[in-house]
């Protein structure tokens, strides 16, 4: 867990061992290779699989009737995707690859049997939470901050999540999302996006030349973001100590 004091004590070691043993599950689990632009979710039947993303990137896609497109999150390696599809008969969103992806997966409706297991139950009670969290963070980004602002608090919450999987080179790391993909996580027009990320280079505060990104001035940057804490988590599947395993540790 990226910070321990949002977690109650009571249920601490549950939560570590709710994370232990889903880390095993899929650990013993096939891996495979999926190529760019593979759809693992389809809004169009229940999903099948519950995903432990190893490498590469992908992001959830809401598509509205009059043809805008929204990308709520993006998973980076280490996360689970389908917890929540999982449980639904039609996911409310469809999932992509956005570059190639390794991906370990169990069976969807071992999850229902995870749910009958307090430790197990209580990690994924914690994940739920966590996303609740980050979607009203998110939402309330997109009612009152501006552009620059937005894309700030993406490169930070990037870099943490990173961080934490030490997938970070110094200040630099891997974004492989085009400028359109930015647009619709960010909820703005491509137009916007470039803007502020030429303002970013100019103020040399970061370089985002996809797919790399150079942060320059990281204080600035979480100035720019609104952060003044070491915080700032978004949901991660990262151990919740130093001594258990995270579902991204490569064995």
């Amino acid at each position: 867990m990226s910070d321990q004091s949002r977690c109650h004590p009571t249920i601490y070691e549950d939560l570590v061992q709710g994370e232990r043993e889903l880390h095993q599950m899929f650990h013993d689990s096939p891996s495979r290779i999926a190529p760019a632009k593979t759809i693992l979710i389809t809004p169009e039947r229940p999903s099948q699989w519950l995903y432990a993303l190893r490498q590469g990137w992908a992001c959830r896609i809401r598509e509205w009737p009059n043809g805008r497109r929204v990308i709520p999150e993006i998973y980076v390696p280490g996360d689970l995707i389908g917890f929540e599809s999982a449980l639904r008969t039609r996911p409310a969103d469809e999932v992509v690859a956005i570059q190639p992806v390794s991906l370990q997966e169990i069976g969807a409706d071992v999850v229902f049997g995870l749910l009958a297991r307090r430790t197990t139950a209580t990690y994924f009670a914690w994940l739920i939470s966590e996303a609740q969290r980050r979607a009203e963070a998110r939402a309330n980004r997109l009612a009152r901050f501006d552009a620059q602002e937005r894309l700030a608090v993406m490169l930070v919450d990037l870099h943490e999540r990173l961080r934490r999987r030490e997938l970070v080179t110094a200040t630099s790391f891997n974004l492989p999302l085009t400028q359109q993909q930015i647009a619709d996580h960010l909820g703005l027009t491509i137009v916007h996006v470039n803007r502020s990320l030429r303002f970013l280079r100019e103020e040399k505060i970061a370089i985002v030349d996809r797919p790399i990104v150079m942060i320059r001035d990281m204080a600035r940057l979480r100035q720019l973001a609104g952060r003044h804490d070491d915080g700032g988590a978004e949901l991660t599947t990262h151990s919740l100590s130093r001594e258990t395993p995270s579902i991204d540790e490569r064995e």
